[in-house]
């Protein structure tokens, strides 16, 4: 067959372009994905070295937030009467565990209120604890009561949180009771040997409470599964929802949990 009659071969050039275009598009692909992480990096760096501007109010609404806390304070010093709350707290009839909820207070402002949230281990919101019902844990209530909820939990409330939300301290750190036996390591020396064991010192209030209470780290808890259905600036028994609840916290406990 004549050369003239031959059909001119373009594949091998069609081929290199195709190869030559797919490159240039990896690389280009690389080139957009580097500069996108490249652009994340630099604006996580400026966020975190960026200094927010604050205004000269905010200073003064801080002061002003903790000259009305402490005089609050001062004044419900004043009125408690610790007589009464101690023949209250010895009264046979009145619940000897209290279950006690941080709600409020993002920013604590006085330091007598951060204080105590320090000491009763409340320093975050939705942090909670189980305290005695003593004249001096009912005083503390009454200074920091703006910021918590509490009551007297139930038996099955009791079980539902150390089941659902307890942690254990161990050499200093949270760690998950993942067993009787780490239960048993802890406190086998005061006769608390599983988590029923727990449940029954905290329920009854017993005499190795205080140790069961500092093996236990705070709860945790979430915000109520349906929002706060009433002002949390006013207390419950106005209406509000701040402030001692009785039995009414079983309730609040399961929406929280």
């Amino acid at each position: 067959m004549s050369d003239k009659y031959a059909v001119p071969n373009k594949l091998p050039g069609k081929t290199v372009s195709v190869l030559k275009h797919r490159k240039r598009r990896i690389l280009q692909d690389e080139s957009v994905v580097t500069q996108k992480r490249n652009d994340r990096i630099k604006k996580r760096t400026a966020t975190k070295n960026h200094h927010k501007f604050r205004r000269a109010e905010s200073f003064v609404m801080g002061y002003l937030k903790a000259e009305r806390t402490a005089k609050r304070i001062k004044q419900t010093i004043l009125r408690t009467n610790v007589t009464e709350q101690s023949a209250k707290s010895a009264d046979d009839s009145n619940p000897k565990l209290l279950f006690v909820m941080r709600h409020a207070g993002k920013k604590i402002f006085d330091k007598t209120t951060a204080e105590i949230f320090r000491t009763l281990r409340m320093g975050s919101r939705h942090n909670a604890v189980f305290l005695e019902n003593t004249k001096e844990n009912q005083l503390l209530l009454r200074v920091i009561e703006p910021f918590v909820v509490y009551g007297n939990p139930s038996l099955s409330s009791i079980r539902e949180l150390v089941f659902k939300k307890g942690f254990a301290r161990i050499d200093g750190k949270k760690t998950a009771i993942q067993s009787n036996t780490m239960v048993e390591e802890q406190l086998g020396a005061k006769g608390v040997i599983c988590l029923e064991d727990i449940i029954h010192e905290i329920c009854t209030v017993g005499p190795n409470f205080s140790a069961v209470n500092e093996f236990l780290c705070a709860f945790t808890l979430s915000s109520p599964s349906n929002g706060w259905q009433k002002k949390v600036s006013v207390s419950y028994k106005r209406g509000g929802e701040y402030g001692d609840r009785g039995n009414a916290i079983n309730e609040l406990i399961a929406r929280c949990l």
